[in-house]
């Protein structure tokens, strides 16, 4: 058996984080392969309290690969947060963290959309947690407004996306919300640049990184977040996530086939 998946089966807070925590170390790499930061996973370890969103619980032990696979979607500055409150615990973060160029990237317009289609539906709400998930799932299928993580690498090509997204994300906000300050090109701009020169030394092809190490004996163990239930084709719809939170996500968000799982 080479890998090992850690899926719920209902609607979240199972205990995937301590099921994972306790078979990390009968593994190599642990992956995070859907979702975003509105999931977490508490871990007691070494006697303290860990609260993980976006980070696998891998990063717990230095001498374990942590992946963030290329189905999740990130928020930069969350991400820096959960970075930084771990290394202010001596906790070390460095070779052992790898993001893939291909997750796509959460930006201020995910979070000013999804609360003005939430205001807007009044007591019909989907009850999102405003982080931006959904709307950048859905700009991740719309391809037009989408960003990567391996775009924010590159300085120009990254001023002139968001540049060119801002102009259309103030209209639709404009339209959705009159009373919605508009968006800043360049204040956003400055701050993803800031975010990407921290966040580069981990940035890469997490696919090949999985596959080379599948074949060289590596044993994988691959963290869901949430639960199936809210799995966006097989959950109780429309009450679910934007992701495929099932086990049929992990193939699509990782690059890991099917029968590399047992």
């Amino acid at each position: 058996m080479s890998s090992t998946a850690v899926i719920g089966l209902q609607w979240g807070d199972e205990a995937k984080g301590k099921i994972v925590d306790l078979l990390t170390d009968q593994h190599d790499a642990v992956v995070r392969y859907q979702g975003g930061n509105n999931a977490g996973h508490t871990v007691v370890f070494g006697g303290q309290t860990y609260k993980l969103s976006l980070l696998p619980v891998g990063v717990l032990r230095p001498t374990i690969t942590s992946v963030i696979a290329t189905g999740v979607v990130i928020n930069p500055k969350a991400l820096l947060g959960e970075i930084d409150q771990l290394r202010a615990r001596d906790m070390p973060l460095d070779s052992n963290l790898l993001i893939s160029d291909r997750a796509h990237v959460i930006f201020p317009w995910h979070m000013a959309e999804e609360a003005a289609f939430e205001a807007a539906r009044k007591e019909d709400a989907i009850g999102t947690t405003m982080r931006g998930i959904g709307t950048c799932y859905r700009d991740k299928a719309g391809r037009t407004h989408a960003i990567r993580m391996g775009d924010l690498i590159y300085p120009e090509l990254l001023r002139s996306r968001v540049e060119e997204i801002v102009v259309q994300k103030n209209i639709v906000l404009k339209a959705l919300s009159p009373e919605a300050p508009p968006l800043d090109a360049q204040a956003i701009t400055a701050d993803y640049l800031g975010y990407a020169e921290r966040l580069a030394p981990h940035i890469t092809d997490t696919t090949a990184w999985l596959h080379k190490a599948m074949a060289h004996g590596k044993r994988l163990l691959f963290e869901g977040a949430q639960g199936s239930l809210l799995d966006v084709d097989h959950g109780t719809y429309p009450y679910v996530t934007s992701s495929s939170s099932s086990g049929c996500g992990i193939h699509s968000g990782s690059g890991v086939p099917e029968r590399s799982i047992g």
